[in-house]
């Protein structure tokens, strides 16, 4: 019994389990409705263009509200925007089911209030993490938070994809909408356990990138990485469950087929977890890239249920490969840079605003050169925006 006792310095504090505990929660009610709102749309329209904009204003509108917000959490306390995002997210779904069809004339203000909600959870959620965790406890705080977010994100979908289809007409919708609400409201309260921990570094020091990058060059290209990550999940987030359920009209057939590529991320995570090392993150960022490039590949051949199930599955394997490597190759940076770990919260505004200006344009990309289900344009377009992954090896300097 005392082998399996963890030693004192690496059991998780009571405000790291609250932590845990909250975000849970807050995954939750995320994963019951996010994939949702995108078929909501779809639904209500039948619209790709306005499917488009929805998401990019509302990714836009994060990463512009990342930089601003990421100021306020260093200067204010991330510990109140990370209230406030919890809060603006239950003030969105509430939005959505009081004005239910009519949601669609003001999609765009349902896309700023998104960005925004977002972008206050996650800057400070991450900042909270390392927080409340310490170098020998927080690989246990992470390993906790992805079973915790993998848990939810298996139940989340499933259970909202059976209570749609169970459903009459649109009413399904209203009821997951309404239970995400509940779980957004209960993380608000339970976010007020959280204590608040004092800092001593305020200043926001994101002036000093330019003089950073200069010096040193590769942290540069380390932040165009995310770019190029996120040049295809702007398109990914919408466009593969649309696609299945213009094939398969049923809700509940995308929640399950949501819980299958889950399963095989956290397959794959666990794999990575087990044999990755710093060492080998070129040859990661490459077999990612293959990886990605060839799933996209059978949509060329034809989109049907099969060809589209290989490509979300295939890429569900990869994905978490390339997320979970650049993200250990990122945070390196903070013992090479010159302000080192104050630079902290600025490196989150950094990755978060980057990335989702490159999902912006990559939903730019897409709308150009497809407005409907276009099975000749659609394939090449993804082929394409997932080829751009191979550069990622090669911004990749071990020195």
């Amino acid at each position: 019994m005392k082998r399996l006792k963890l030693p004192k310095e690496k059991r998780l504090s009571e405000q790291a389990v609250i932590t845990l505990v909250n975000h849970t929660i807050f995954q939750f009610g995320n994963s019951l409705s996010l994939i949702f709102i995108n078929l909501y749309l779809w639904r209500l329209t039948e619209s790709l263009l306005i499917n488009g904009l929805f998401n990019l204003i509302a990714i836009l509108t994060q990463a512009i509200a990342t930089i601003l917000i990421g100021k306020m959490a260093k200067q204010k306390g991330h510990l109140a925007i990370y209230r406030y995002g919890i809060f603006l997210t239950a003030f969105f779904y509430l939005c959505i089911i009081v004005t239910q069809e009519n949601m669609v004339d003001y999609f765009y203000l349902f896309a700023l209030i998104k960005g925004v909600s977002q972008a206050a959870y996650w800057v400070s959620y991450f900042t909270l993490a390392h927080e409340v965790s310490t170098n020998n406890n927080r690989h246990r705080y992470l390993g906790w938070n992805q079973v915790s977010m993998g848990m939810a994100n298996l139940i989340g979908p499933a259970a909202a994809g059976i209570l749609i289809s169970m459903s009459t007409e649109l009413t399904g919708y209203m009821i997951v909408f309404s239970a995400a609400f509940l779980m957004f409201l209960v993380a608000t309260i339970g976010s007020f356990r959280i204590k608040k921990e004092e800092s001593h570094h305020k200043e926001y020091y994101m002036k000093y990138l330019k003089l950073m990058v200069k010096k040193k060059p590769n942290f540069g290209k380390a932040l165009l990485g995310w770019f190029i990550i996120g040049f295809p999940q702007g398109i990914l987030m919408y466009i593969p469950p649309i696609l299945l359920f213009t094939i398969f009209p049923d809700e509940s057939f995308v929640g399950y087929m949501n819980v299958v590529l889950l399963s095989l991320s956290i397959f794959s995570i666990y794999v990575i977890s087990r044999v990755g090392n710093l060492e080998s993150t070129k040859l990661y960022l490459f077999i990612a890239a293959i990886g990605m490039v060839l799933s996209a590949t059978f949509l060329i051949w034809e989109i049907a249920i099969w060809t589209v199930v290989l490509f979300m599955s295939i890429g569900s394997l990869f994905k978490p490969l390339q997320a979970n490597t650049y993200a250990v190759y990122y945070f390196t940076w903070l013992d090479k840079i010159p302000l080192k770990e104050n630079f902290r919260v600025e490196s989150v505004v950094l990755r978060e605003a980057i990335i989702n200006f490159g999902r912006g344009i990559g939903i730019v990309i897409f709308m150009i050169f497809s407005q409907d289900i276009n099975p000749i344009s659609i394939p090449w377009i993804i082929v394409f925006v997932m080829s751009i992954q191979l550069v990622m090896p090669f911004l990749v300097k071990e020195k």
